[in-house]
């Protein structure tokens, strides 16, 4: 499965992006699997919150700073955290 993470708001508004694929990063395919995109309530308003955009095989959501936890949360930054 492919995923994608945009960052983008934050006091800069500096947006981040970052990829990869599941079939070839054993952790990332953990954290997929523990992760539903369509039960994460809409991202709420919070002036300089980071906006993330999740994308994983096509599905995508976009969730708020506060809003970022568990299994989500360990996804986002691994990916984020991944070279290009």
């Amino acid at each position: 499965m492919k995923v994608r993470v945009v960052r983008s708001g934050g006091f800069a508004g500096v947006e981040r992006h970052g990829e990869s694929d599941s079939d070839r990063d054993p952790v990332l395919a953990g954290l997929v699997g523990r992760v539903d995109l369509g039960a994460l309530p809409p991202p709420g308003r919070i002036p300089d919150q980071y906006q993330y955009d999740i994308e994983i095989d096509g599905v995508g959501a976009t969730v708020g700073e506060t809003q970022l936890s568990g299994p989500l949360r360990e996804l986002v930054h691994h990916v984020l955290g991944r070279p290009r």
